[in-house]
């Protein structure tokens, strides 16, 4: 009767337990719980602080990673066409593609993009002009994410750096292809989650490479490898920093004091890492409900801006200098009912972030105070709930994961769309960045690839 007893109350507890943490992993309960932090006198010093818009790339460097030259989403200049209200985009061509979230790479007049067909993985060179295939490289691969009903294909953006691109799969296969004319061969490759031990992330490896100097950079989440560095030229690794679960962002560079810092978020999180030697310098502790930090951080002079959904919220902090090291100090976190990007990362411009709010019920696009974190009370771009943003001069260009494609203006001080296209793209999870080069805009969803002309006077 004891033994009986005894197993009934630990039964009991486990079950409490369980129920519990089921129901911490809510949005809704996390949201009671909602605290936001302030550091008032890191707030006041940043009020008077100059921070910097980011100047767009050159126009020649096109967009050869992830978010663009610097991983900020800001398009090279260049001209394009803003009257999409009477002149919408033209399509000049689509090309037939298999599955992939993963955005396009467009540099020296290629595009660059991954797919998957079958039991095989794709790294794709089309002709931007025209969309003829130039060359692909196919490989084997797992599904890529233990939910089978996100599985159709890699999620990150090809790094392409000179005659070698880079490339992530789904499964977590890193690759560094060499390219000679029209053809592409491996120059070495990596499995990451087996070399590393690494459980497969519920919806697979999502982080893009970065490429600095000689070294490509990953967030892995491995033991003793939360983020590593490889050798470019030859696949070694040079160093490995940190125990931390993997997520679903990628790392970003910028300089803090002179000195250059990576910035990784990870499943719990961001650390700040010096490049030389992969010494972890500075963190800011992160968790969010499955490892779901996806959006990269945003630097924007010596800040750095992350945001996660799941009912998790936002955080400012500075990044401080004091010798060779680099440590974190926080300015604001609003944690529970602060804006929540998902899976499309916010962009920044005149001491403003433009983004899409990922709360439950979807908050649509918003423009948030940098230097508070609150939302601009008025400005209200509701009607575009899940998207993806780019900055592009005075305007950010949205996709809607329903496949429009609409022109915004970049005014913090009123919400103005301009136009929103019919659908141009299939299915409901379009959620690849747009990409705009030499007033050309490239989307993809799960079947095609699809350029859209917006070059002035056409």
């Amino acid at each position: 009767m004891r033994l009986r007893a005894a197993l009934l109350v630990v039964g009991i507890l486990a079950s409490l337990g369980l129920v519990g943490y089921s129901a911490w992993q809510s949005p809704w309960i996390r949201s009671w719980f909602a605290r936001d932090s302030e550091n008032k006198p890191e707030m006041e010093q940043l009020v008077n602080a100059q921070l910097p818009n980011d100047a767009p790339p050159e126009a020649a460097s096109g967009s050869p990673r992830w978010r663009g030259v610097a991983g900020r989403g800001v398009a090279p200049a260049g001209s394009f066409r803003v009257d999409w209200d009477s002149n919408p985009p033209k399509e000049l061509w689509r090309v037939k593609i298999g599955g992939g979230y993963g955005s396009c790479s467009v540099v020296g007049g290629k595009l660059f993009v991954q797919d998957k067909q079958g039991d095989n993985e794709r790294v794709v060179c089309l002709d931007a002009a025209n969309g003829n295939t130039v060359w692909e490289y196919a490989y084997p691969t797992e599904q890529a994410g233990r939910d089978a009903g996100y599985a159709i294909g890699p999620r990150a953006t090809p790094t392409v750096d000179g005659n070698s691109v880079y490339t992530t799969g789904g499964a977590g296969k890193l690759l560094a292809l060499e390219v000679e004319g029209n053809t592409a061969k491996k120059r070495w490759e990596h499995d990451l989650l087996a070399e590393f031990q690494v459980p497969m992330p519920q919806w697979g490896v999502a982080c893009s490479p970065l490429v600095y100097g000689d070294l490509v950079i990953m967030n892995v989440g491995g033991k003793d490898a939360a983020v590593v560095a490889f050798d470019k030229t030859s696949g070694e690794v040079k160093w490995k920093a940190g125990s931390n679960p993997p997520s679903y962002s990628s790392p970003v560079v910028a300089p803090i004091g002179g000195q250059d810092t990576i910035f990784a978020f990870l499943g719990d999180d961001l650390f700040a890492i010096r490049p030389t030697d992969g010494k972890v310098t500075g963190d800011f502790n992160w968790p969010t409900s499955h490892g779901a930090n996806i959006a990269t951080p945003i630097v924007v002079g010596e800040y750095v801006f992350i945001s996660s959904s799941y009912g998790m919220g936002c955080a400012l902090l500075r990044a401080e200098k004091n010798g060779d090291k680099v440590s974190l100090v926080k300015v604001y976190e609003r944690r529970g009912r602060g804006y929540q990007n998902h899976h499309a990362t916010s962009v920044y411009k005149d001491r403003h972030l433009f983004g899409i709010d990922g709360q439950q019920g979807g908050g649509g696009l918003k423009c948030v105070v940098f230097e508070t974190g609150n939302e601009v009370k008025g400005w209200d771009g509701s009607e575009l709930k899940q998207a993806t943003v780019i900055l592009a001069g005075d305007h950010l260009i949205v996709q809607t994961d329903r496949g429009e494609l609409c022109l915004v203006e970049a005014n913090p001080k009123q919400f103005n769309l301009i136009a929103k296209t019919p659908k141009l793209l299939s299915g409901k999870n379009n959620w690849a960045t747009p990409t705009l080069v030499d007033g050309r805009i490239y989307l993809r969803d799960e079947k095609n690839v699809v350029c859209l002309d917006v070059k002035p006077g056409k």
